[in-house]
């Protein structure tokens, strides 16, 4: 006879007569709120606004319908930045059916779910080597439906790649009728010594693929059609049948450092190409196709905040670009540890920038890439490596907030206790950082 667990269903988070429980650090008596109404927050949080809820009420509940006994349990304390960043606000996480699912695993004592596939994508010691990705559709599989792969370049020159499964994470382990993991290129000191950039888009105009690489002589080469068939060069004298030169060695090439393919042209295709210089200038071209780089135009002037600029990625984060406006956006991680959002990038410069993250956590981001990974039409789906080796997931992430945290390579242990114990916003003072911007209010 206790309280009932309720889900909420997508697009509901109004809710009325709900009231809010918590119990602040260094308090006598838990805080009651009566009888007040929730609304949503990004598309997946309950918000609810009760004063004083401070560091210590995380896990309070939100019942809905209390009688002075009990109540439907429809959310705790939690969700956005583990409960809110001021005392005033407070989250909580969208149950849905997968609470339902974990609370009766809890209860009746079964096995926990398991990951997709037969085997995991690895440890953090083995993601510390991946020195680039690129999301794309390669795998046959993934064409019907434009799907996202990655692409992984590592330190000792191999080339690999992973089916999305569209969950948020990868096909790894294979087993009958299920893609997996794939070598592209064994192990090899050519895209190990001389492959410095990597990107993808559909330049060739085929439902597959290509893989642009810049070398860091400068030289620009584009492989069409890629997928887990695909056997990549392993030596100079080896090049593939459809291989193109865009670029020859000891260009002007040899000062990008960095690229974002996307939508930049206007056309439905993702063959445009942002690139940042070593002066701090951006340029964009559009239209790359096998005869070359096209229509360079500058969308910034050499400058030195750009050289600040350690990363950047291409997507479509505010679900737009098969719509009325063609035109993906531009994510940038700074060397600050700020991630900001140029939305809709398209003619004469970049404008409107949208700061969705800043902690000291983003200074360690090492490889990010924008894909489809979940189950939308977008490539709203940010893959970040960061320097300890883990990999991150931030499903649905908008121009205006970061997505949803799946957590696809754990970070080394001895790191995760130290991240736990690191406060990063000395205007947040009840808040620890335990991954990136992933807070939790302490007593």
């Amino acid at each position: 006879m206790g309280n009932t667990l309720t889900t909420i269903a997508p697009g509901q988070f109004s809710q009325k007569n709900v009231s809010l429980f918590g119990f602040p650090g260094g308090s006598k008596a838990p805080l009651v709120c009566p009888s007040t109404n929730t609304t949503g927050y990004s598309g997946r949080f309950l918000k609810i606004a009760c004063k004083g809820y401070a560091g210590g009420v995380s896990g309070g509940p939100f019942l809905r319908n209390f009688d002075g006994k009990r109540g439907d349990v429809i959310g705790v304390i939690g969700g956005w930045k583990t409960g809110g960043t001021i005392d005033d606000e407070s989250y909580s996480s969208q149950f849905d059916a997968d609470v339902i699912r974990l609370y009766n695993q809890a209860v009746n004592d079964y096995a926990p779910d398991t990951p997709n596939g037969d085997a995991t994508m690895g440890s953090s010691d083995l993601w510390k080597h991946a020195t680039g990705a690129a999301s794309g559709t390669f795998h046959t599989s993934s064409q019907q439906f434009g799907d996202s792969d990655l692409i992984v370049k590592w330190d000792d020159g191999e080339v690999t790649l992973y089916p999305g499964d569209q969950n948020f994470g990868f096909h790894t382990g294979c087993k009958p009728d299920a893609p997996c993991e794939t070598q592209l290129a064994k192990p090899n000191d050519v895209w190990k010594n001389y492959a410095d950039i990597i990107t993808a888009g559909d330049y060739a105009g085929t439902n597959a693929y290509d893989l642009l690489v810049k070398w860091v002589d400068g030289e620009v080469t584009l492989y069409p059609d890629v997928s887990e068939g695909t056997g990549l060069p392993t030596a100079l004298d080896q090049h593939l049948p459809n291989e193109i030169i865009l670029a020859a060695p000891h260009s002007v090439w040899e000062y990008a450092r960095g690229f974002a393919t996307g939508k930049y042209g206007g056309n439905q295709w993702p063959d445009d190409l942002i690139v940042r210089w070593s002066d701090g200038e951006v340029t964009k071209y559009i239209d790359i196709d096998g005869s070359g780089l096209h229509a360079e135009e500058q969308l910034a002037a050499p400058n030195d905040q750009w050289n600040t600029a350690s990363l950047i990625t291409g997507g479509d984060l505010d679900g737009d670009s098969n719509g009325t406006d063609p035109n993906h956006d531009l994510l940038v991680v700074w060397a600050s540890g700020t991630v900001s959002v140029f939305p809709n990038v398209n003619s004469g410069r970049l404008q409107n920038e949208q700061v969705i993250e800043s902690s000291s956590t983003w200074t360690h981001a090492s490889v990010i890439a924008l894909g489809e990974y979940g189950m939308n039409d977008w490539e709203d789906d940010l893959i970040v490596r960061c320097s300890d080796g883990e990999v991150t997931m931030y499903g649905k992430t908008q121009a205006g907030a970061i997505g949803r945290e799946y957590q696809l390579v754990p970070p080394p242990a001895a790191a995760r206790a130290a991240t736990a114990q690191r406060a990063v916003r000395p205007d947040d003072p009840c808040a620890k950082v335990c991954g990136p911007e992933l807070y939790r209010r302490s007593h």
